[in-house]
């Protein structure tokens, strides 16, 4: 029989291999979507005011999302968020839908980030070639896991906190070490492959010396706890923005939804500027180079365009608006703290990551992955306030987050008399204890109130047999 260390290496080697192959696959089609994209992008900057077919075109995207394959509607971050959550697998039609549509949304002016049709790719195919080689289901799920984080990590060139990313975002307050190793292997091939194929990275190293003091120490936590407020800032617009465009769509059509954001994202783009529609790279790179900004209120603009184009039906990711919003805040918060304007805009790059995706550790590492590492303590303290600020809060609804509140389970107090009751925690029946803690995830998991009974009911039922047979 094969002792613990055989079986462990046995492991090791299996997803050495599955994990390369997943980062050769998900690095080429990375690498094809982003030059594709870059192609398109290109081409539509030629023509002038591309943004006034906007309304038209959210409306054939929704269209072509919602009428195409209609059973396959897993073509965001959020929704294979809660399929590997739920061990369902992704499919493949949804990530090709989420492969062409999302290049046409960011096209036409669309706001929306490059990297959800590579993490949602990832995991579709890894899905399929996962079912090909018949693993189990657990098997499966750390596959698409494998799929997410290469994609992360192609997309945007930062191999390690790419990977950590993929892992993090699913489940805040739990980290997957099992499938640390897959992941990191997966990201690192994937951007070893994109490199090789040419594609372009987001790369600033910081030219400043960290000379630690209280007073720059404080202005550190003074713009963790601003982030941290843009971070809430962008998830509430982003909700609300959501709530808005259903009610016109139930009390009205899609047409009319795509209609009243397009014509929106025109005015903004017409009488603001067109730098807050598309993709948004050059509103990245500009305050992370030192350059002025157009607008102090551009963080604002950004969430806004961002919000209603995905609500409206746009498809695409939310990281790179995310990395736009802190890039343009942290350079506006530069003018008040007096603190050179490419550090406070890269500290609000991965400061408001860390606070709408719930991701500090992914966040702290991917500062010293763009900008080097004497950003490192700092990037790390501000990140960690701005989760903090946020709470349970996400910019992804299907995220699960378990956060240990601080709150200690003491037993109640025990009183002893002739005509009371004791209501000591340990005396209540095992079956009590578990509802009691359990029944938010409960009926967080379980909308259905039926389903949800039922759940309840078999678990009672294990517990009592359990309880029988000690006895």
């Amino acid at each position: 029989m094969l002792d613990d260390s055989t079986r462990s290496l046995l492991r090791i080697l299996k997803w050495l291999i599955l994990s390369t192959v997943v980062g050769l696959v998900v690095g080429v089609l990375d690498g094809a979507f982003l030059k594709l994209l870059d192609v398109a992008i290109g081409a539509r900057n030629t023509v002038p005011c591309f943004y006034v077919a906007l309304p038209f075109s959210l409306y054939l995207v929704a269209l072509l999302s919602r009428k195409v394959a209609k059973a396959h509607k897993d073509y965001s971050t959020d929704a294979v968020i809660k399929r590997i959550n739920a061990y369902q697998p992704v499919s493949l039609w949804s990530a090709a839908k989420t492969f062409v549509l999302s290049i046409v949304t960011m096209t036409v002016g669309g706001s929306a980030g490059k990297e959800a049709p590579c993490a949602d790719v990832g995991a579709g195919v890894c899905a399929v070639l996962a079912r090909w080689l018949k693993l189990s289901a657990q098997d499966q799920r750390k596959m698409m896991i494998c799929g997410v984080s290469a994609g992360f990590a192609g997309v945007f060139g930062v191999p390690v906190s790419g990977a950590l990313f993929g892992l993090e975002v699913l489940w805040v307050g739990h980290l997957f070490y099992e499938v640390m190793f897959p992941a990191l292997v997966a990201g690192i091939t994937a951007f070893g492959v994109t490199s090789y194929l040419g594609v372009n990275y987001l790369y600033h190293p910081l030219a400043f010396v960290p000379v630690f003091s209280e007073q720059f120490f404080l202005k550190v936590v003074a713009a963790g706890i601003f982030f941290g407020l843009i971070s809430v800032l962008f998830i509430e617009i982003s909700k609300l923005a959501r709530v808005v465009l259903r009610y016109i769509t139930t009390h009205s059509s899609m047409f009319m939804t795509c209609m009243v954001a397009g014509l929106a994202l025109v005015l903004i783009g017409h009488f603001v500027s067109p730098l807050y529609l598309g993709l948004g790279m050059s509103g990245i790179e500009g305050p992370l180079s030192g350059e002025p900004l157009q607008s102090p209120f551009g963080f604002l603009y950004k969430i806004i365009t961002t919000s209603l184009t995905l609500a409206a039906g746009g498809i695409g990711g939310l990281i790179t608006p995310i990395f736009f919003v802190g890039a343009q805040a942290g350079a506006m918060l530069s003018d008040f703290l007096r603190v050179d304007s490419a550090t406070l805009s890269a500290l609000g790059l991965v400061c408001v990551l860390a606070g709408t995706a719930n991701t500090p550790l992914a966040a702290s590492i991917m500062a010293i992955e763009l900008f080097g590492a004497p950003i490192a303590p700092y990037a790390t303290v501000a990140c960690v306030i701005s989760f903090l600020l946020t709470g349970r809060q996400s910019i992804f609804p299907h995220q699960r987050i378990s956060l240990d509140n601080g709150k200690i389970n003491e037993p109640s107090p025990t009183y002893h008399g002739p005509n009371r009751r004791s209501t000591d925690r340990a005396q209540l029946p095992s079956h009590a204890l578990v509802t009691t803690q359990m029944r938010h995830r409960i009926k967080r998991y379980f909308p259905n109130r039926n389903a949800r009974q039922g759940v309840i009911a078999r678990g009672h039922k294990r517990l009592q047999d359990a309880t029988d047979k000690k006895k």
